[in-house]
């Protein structure tokens, strides 16, 4: 035991205050520092030679006096040669982390996005959005969780319980992320910030306002768990053209009048099911976007059950044109036309008789960002009313890194995630960020079961600005891909007139990706996002070899829909002008004028159903053009395999003709195949 002499002890720490008071007054003297300020910021004793720290080499900026300009009195650097200790371990950190003011940066409760945005902040007072998570929902007992559980599964419309049971059993068709939260943590934390902005349910968190002084007032209470930084992100996208279309290929259904949108259905197979007489009829999809111009004339057939604006916080989802602080509608309005608009001869969208749900849970002001507060509550209200479908061509990216697209880490895409494990089927853009300093997707397209769309150009290769793949935890995205460079989509101009024009990004790719998953759940009312996943994926372009560009490829619409039909498809056509057979010519394999042509078609069967005894006939718009032999038949067309016809179609095309092409209609038809319709249009020469 070691039994200490208390009066040396004294007589030490006595001589220890003299050394330190004449230290100070040795600084105070020679740099003009204030010795209040210096016994505030640093504590310096000395201790004894054994001590490690001595002779320790030291930078100290001293703190100027109040209402004195800085100069060269009010810091000094010096190699202090006297036996130092400093009583906290962040004295060696960076001067202004050692303030008072940046005492923040090691609060626990703030989430590291959150100390990020308050480092970088200029303005203080300037107040930020924030997430503020709760411990718990005030739950005491079970029969109190119990009871809980029951209010909420009462509260669910028969739309949402339907869904539900798709995916889950009785016993957890709600479960305690369902319940809202406390009220008297709402009620508190509302008392101390500027605004209340959301509220979420199944993050058991709120967004608001607040400023530094006010996030740390909140880290300060018990049923407080985390505090972060609501993300955000600017759009990439160039601005809508005022475009005639002109050139753009043009429908060949004659059942619908696709008008200039018909390639981008096209190229997805979806004018088949079409055929059909499946348009997305009774199947509920909701719109995350801008506002949506309801009055435009491409949706003046369109079923709209229930719409809300989440930004002016009002049931009104089109632009106010009197009201300054309303803003575009434009980019909701072009993702809309393209799944649900429809304007016979302009354009038809993909499900153009599904119900809405219109949410706008963005911001286009200038310089505001999209920000995920907004859309983790439009994805909270639109499961709730019922929704089967959500399309959502926003995504995050700002405050957030690479390394955060793991399927775990943005809130929009673990509200995402949630969706989809209570029956939604939830559909987003991988991004524009191929060539930008990002690179990667967006969230939450990294959501593990979402459906993350690429873009392709008409050619169907890789749009130059599709985010690539893969997850930060190796996942392959996309999922599948769609048109996304000149997309013809509707529009308004700012006088709120109506015109129709194209647009590039993944942003236009996506709602004809969900458009489709409306289709194949209006063919199979049972079906789950699991099954819709597994029929988009496995019968895209590129299903057995998938990689971080196309993901599993161009999504073929007819072949996901499982139907028990072949489906032929013109693969080409050949012109025959020489002199053998009924042939006549100069045998350049060209159409000109005077000549008889043999044309011989190839389809192929794009389903997994065998086509036999198909039968094809030719017409012409031009009467003068004699069709000597206007039908064909096929021989036996096994799935996925190609086939000529039997016997070719012969064609005169008189002396007189002064016209530059031929427009030929072809129809095909079996009793087990889906009906093919297609328009030729054959260059004449002289």
């Amino acid at each position: 035991m070691i039994i200490q002499n208390k009066k040396k002890g004294k007589k030490r720490m006595k001589t220890r205050n003299y050394l330190f008071n004449f230290s100070i007054l040795f600084l105070i003297f020679f740099h003009g520092i204030n010795s209040a300020d210096i016994q505030k910021k640093w504590s310096i004793r000395y201790s004894n030679r054994s001590n490690p720290k001595i002779n320790q080499k030291l930078t100290i900026k001293t703190p100027s006096h109040p209402g004195r300009k800085p100069g060269p009195s009010s810091a000094y650097s010096q190699n202090l040669k006297y036996r130092q200790v400093f009583k906290k371990k962040d004295s060696f950190l960076p001067e202004r982390r050692r303030d008072p003011d940046y005492s923040y940066l090691k609060n626990p409760k703030l989430g590291q996005r959150l100390k990020n945005k308050l480092s970088s902040l200029q303005d203080k007072e300037r107040p930020i959005n924030i997430w503020v998570y709760f411990t718990n929902k005030g739950i005491t007992s079970h029969a109190s969780f119990r009871k809980n559980l029951t209010e909420v599964r009462r509260s669910l419309k028969k739309r949402c319980l339907w869904r539900r049971f798709k995916v889950r059993y009785e016993k957890n068709i709600v479960d305690d992320a369902d319940i809202p939260l406390f009220l008297p943590y709402t009620k508190k934390v509302r008392a101390m910030v500027r605004r209340v902005r959301t509220t979420s349910r199944w993050l058991n968190a709120l967004s608001a306002e607040a400023d530094i002084s006010e996030i740390l007032g909140l880290s300060k209470l018990e049923f407080v768990r985390k505090i972060d930084h609501v993300a955000s992100f600017r759009r990439n996208e160039p601005p809508l053209p005022l475009t005639t279309g002109l050139g753009r290929k043009k429908q060949s259904n004659p059942n619908l009048d696709y008008g200039l949108s018909f390639p981008q259905l096209e190229q997805i197979n979806v004018p088949s099911l079409h055929q059909l007489g499946f348009s997305g009829r009774g199947v509920l999809v909701c719109m995350l976007d801008t506002g949506f111009r309801k009055s435009h004339e491409a949706f003046q057939a369109a079923r709209v059950v229930s719409e809300w604006d989440f930004v002016n916080g009002d049931n009104d989802v089109e632009q106010d044109l009197s009201d300054p602080n309303d803003y575009s509608d434009s980019h909701g309005t072009a993702t809309w036309s393209l799944l649900g608009g429809y304007k016979s001869g302009k354009l038809i969208g993909i499900a153009y008789e599904a119900d809405f749900l219109l949410a706008k849970t963005e911001t286009t002001r200038f310089e505001q960002p999209i920000e995920e507060d907004y859309w983790v509550a439009g994805i909270e209200w639109a499961e709730a009313l019922g929704a089967e479908v959500v399309s959502s061509s926003l995504g995050y990216t700002d405050w957030y890194t690479f390394e955060d697209m793991n399927g775990e880490t943005a809130v929009t895409t673990i509200a995402a995630d949630r969706a989809v494990s209570l029956g939604v089927m939830v559909v987003t853009a991988a991004g524009n960020e191929r060539n930008k300093s990002w690179e990667h997707i967006i969230a939450p397209s990294d959501g593990f079961d979402v459906i993350a769309v690429g873009a392709v150009d008409a050619s169907g290769q890789i749009a130059s600005f599709s985010s690539p793949g893969p997850t930060s935890d190796g996942r392959i995205k996309p999922e599948v891909c769609a048109l996304g460079i000149d997309n013809w989509i509707a529009a308004n101009r700012s006088n709120g007139s109506d015109y129709y024009t194209t647009g590039d990004g993944t942003s236009f790719a996506t709602p004809l990706v969900a458009g489709v998953a409306a289709l194949l759940l209006e063919i199979h009312r049972d079906w789950t996002p699991a099954q819709v996943r597994s029929a988009l994926l496995s019968t895209s372009s590129q299903s057995q070899n998938p990689d971080n560009d196309f993901g599993w490829g161009i999504v073929n619409a007819a072949l996901a829909a499982n139907l028990d039909l072949a489906l032929p498809k013109l693969q080409a056509y050949t012109i025959d002008d020489d002199t053998s057979g009924e042939s006549y010519g100069n045998g350049n394999g060209k159409a000109e004028i005077g000549e008889t042509l043999e044309l011989s078609i190839s389809l192929k069967n794009e389903g997994y159903s065998t086509a036999s005894s198909l039968e094809g006939s030719l017409s012409s718009t031009h009467p003068d053009v004699k069709i000597i032999t206007s039908t064909v038949t096929f021989p036996l067309l096994l799935p996925l395999m190609n086939q000529s016809s039997d016997n070719p179609f012969v064609i005169k095309i008189p002396d007189f003709y002064l016209g530059h092409h031929v427009i030929f209609r072809l129809r095909v038809e079996g009793p087990d195949s889906l009906t093919l319709y297609e328009t030729l249009r054959i260059p004449v020469s002289r």
